[in-house]
């Protein structure tokens, strides 16, 4: 819960800030702060994987820190931080030197370009210096702390950026506020950390050792190759519009896919939130269970990307239309096309997550770096002949021809399940698909001529109500439905009894 707290502070701040932005800037100098914020995420990678590896490692000795294997990690991790600190900024600085000219960024922007890069290093080198703190909370399964804190933050953020916005600093409003984010993310989570005592006593510490190093980097190179191309396939696509088609196109892009993000965002993070404690569930041996938690976790967050993906194909282009104001346009077939990545990506990323979660990359450290390759030299051949609409497309028969495969085929292995076994998993997926895609379809053919709002309107009144009952009906299997009536309110299962949601528990 803690978890959406701050996602939603997060929402707001990103559906507040891009019409704010947009008042007091042209399209041309929002788009290049969407373009510095996406290459922001490539000069992270010189993370290495080593964020990752540290926050997975700790989880296998935090509980026993007499040894001083837990102090050791700790201690490595924040060695490893500030020396990655360090070469992002000589990164970012030496990258913003030459980036502006091989972007095409206009003349008139090129300056702002470079400060913007500088500066968004610098944030960057930060919050790669005090991160163990976050990674110490996740280990111990109380992120809460640093969620909540994130939660007040995001406002300080927004009215950091308006005051800015507001007295004339231009684009470089977006960086006065991030200033306040980084350091007091870093504060909070410093201080959950001391009060719930998951930093090392004396004698408990351990030693920087090269063995300790390696064992965080060889697990490290695994995430790295991982997110490198992860980072082709979900964040590049700002760097190419610019690139092929100008800071207009990237600003569009920004902006269309704004709503997606945050359902990627929500639904993603049903599986991040439940990471460490399947970690935990490896390092026990609890296979069975792992079995069964695992396969819940897929059925609810697949089927909520269906849901939602529904929800988004028809409300999306006419959301964006009220969102601005006619500012920008967005067609609705790049929705539908959204849709179907949405519930892709899903499955995928929650596939290929167990597999992270076991330390075994094995061919999996590529198959990433394949993909985004395949992407980037796909986009570059067909966007000639549709734009954004033609990218999305690779985007989508990507992801089913590399990575999607390659994760079910590890979940396969690592349970010993029949082809049949695991497909089934996913009966009620395509269930709630058929009580969903007529009905969504109906619905925008009687709306397609209304105006904006009112296609807004109806889209998520009535179309929203029958997505909530078909997703509470069919998307939920029954151990889940008795599942959810067991920890509902008493009060609440009356509601349930009417839609037919686990008579054998009310």
């Amino acid at each position: 819960m803690s978890g959406y707290v701050a996602l939603g502070a997060n929402i707001f701040y990103m559906l507040a800030s891009v019409p704010l932005a947009l008042h007091y800037l042209g399209k041309a100098e929002f788009g290049l702060w969407a373009l510095v914020t996406q290459i922001g995420g490539y000069i992270a990678l010189i993370d290495l994987g080593m964020g990752g590896s540290v926050a997975r490692i700790l989880i296998d000795h935090k509980d026993d820190r007499r040894n001083g294997a837990y102090g050791s990690v700790i201690k490595t991790g924040v060695l490893v931080g500030v020396a990655q600190g360090g070469l992002i900024i000589l990164a970012g600085t030496a990258l913003s030197a030459v980036a502006g000219s091989l972007l095409h960024i206009p003349a008139d922007l090129q300056r702002d370009f470079l400060w913007l890069m500088i500066g968004q290093s610098v944030l960057l080198a930060l919050s790669f210096a005090g991160r163990i703190f976050n990674y110490l909370l996740q280990a111990h399964q109380q992120p809460a702390v640093s969620y909540y804190g994130s939660a007040v933050l995001f406002f300080v953020n927004l009215a950091g950026m308006w005051a800015a916005l507001a007295a004339g600093w231009g684009v470089f409003s977006f960086l006065a506020g991030q200033v306040v984010m980084t350091l007091g993310n870093i504060v909070v989570s410093a201080a959950g950390c001391a009060r719930l005592g998951f930093l090392p006593r004396r004698g408990e510490w351990g030693a920087v050792t090269w063995l300790r190093f390696r064992e965080l980097f060889d697990f490290g190179r695994d995430i790295f190759l991982y997110s490198l191309g992860s980072q082709l396939i979900n964040a590049s696509q700002t760097i190419l519009l610019a690139r092929l088609l100008g800071l207009e196109a990237a600003a569009a892009w920004t902006v269309g896919t704004r709503a997606y993000l945050v359902l990627t965002q929500v639904i993603y993070r049903i599986f991040d939130f439940s990471a460490p404690v399947l970690a935990e569930m490896m390092v026990r041996g609890e296979k069975e269970r792992l079995c069964h938690r695992f396969r819940q976790i897929l059925i609810l967050s697949v089927n909520l990307a269906v849901a939602a993906g529904a929800m988004f194909a028809l409300c999306n282009s006419a959301f964006v239309s009220v969102w601005l104001k006619n500012k920008i346009e967005w067609p609705p077939v790049n929705d539908a096309l959204l849709a179907v990545w949405l519930v892709v990506c899903v499955t995928m990323r929650t596939h290929t997550g167990l597999v992270g979660q076991t330390k075994q990359f094995r061919f999996m450290r590529y198959i990433f770096f394949i993909e985004g390759l395949a992407f980037v030299g796909l986009t570059l051949a067909i966007y000639r002949f549709g734009g954004i609409t033609a990218m999305l497309a690779a985007s989508i028969f990507c992801t089913l021809s590399f990575s999607l495969p390659y994760g079910l085929y590890r979940t396969h292995k690592y349970f010993g399940l029949g082809w049949r076994e695991l497909a089934a998993w996913n009966r009620s997926t395509l269930v709630l698909a058929l009580w969903l895609l007529p009905a969504g379809m109906l619905t925008w053919w009687l709306t397609r001529y209304l105006p904006a709002m009112l296609r807004l309107g109806l889209g998520g009144g009535i179309f929203g109500l029958w997505t909530i009952w078909a997703f509470l009906r069919h998307g939920l299997n029954l151990e889940l439905q008795n599942e959810i009536v067991g920890r509902a309110p008493r009060w609440s299962r009356p509601i349930f009894a009417r839609m037919g949601f686990a008579k054998s528990q009310i």
